[in-house]
């Protein structure tokens, strides 16, 4: 299976879990020592790295009414791959919030070793200037 392919596989499970909150499925596509660095952030370790994730989800993606993700078709060179991404974010009573970035994965094999999310400049910018907004309204 091609890095894409498994890269693929992956983020259609993750998009699974996100529906219904069950994280094992995501286990196998990481190394035991995996690592994930984003949003200012790092973990380490395959459990530690897919806590992570839920934790994003659960501490931002859920507080919101809707969110829809669009993925760019992923580079591949080696054993790296790099997508850009955005996410368009709906809560009611305020304006919709698109984020957008980029993510890399280094595959050791199969598994993801390294995990890496970076938003755009201004989309760090738009997020902060909604955040101070309209934060308060995610919570509860």
């Amino acid at each position: 299976m091609s890095i894409a392919d498994r890269y693929q596989a992956y983020a259609d499970d993750f998009e699974k879990s996100y529906e219904d909150d069950d994280w094992t499925r995501i286990d196998p596509y990481f190394t035991e020592s995996a690592v994930y660095e984003g949003m200012g952030d790092k973990a380490e370790g395959r459990a530690a790295v897919i806590a992570k994730l839920k934790g994003g989800v659960d501490g931002f993606d859920r507080n919101m009414d809707s969110r829809t993700p669009d993925f760019q078709q992923p580079t591949v060179e080696g054993s790296t791959l790099r997508m850009n991404w955005s996410v368009t974010y709906t809560k009611a009573g305020c304006p919709n919030l698109v984020i957008s970035g980029n993510e890399t994965a280094e595959f050791d094999g199969d598994h993801i070793a390294l995990l890496r999310d970076e938003l755009d400049p201004a989309a760090e910018a738009a997020m902060g200037e909604w955040m101070a907004e309209h934060g308060a309204k995610l919570q509860g």
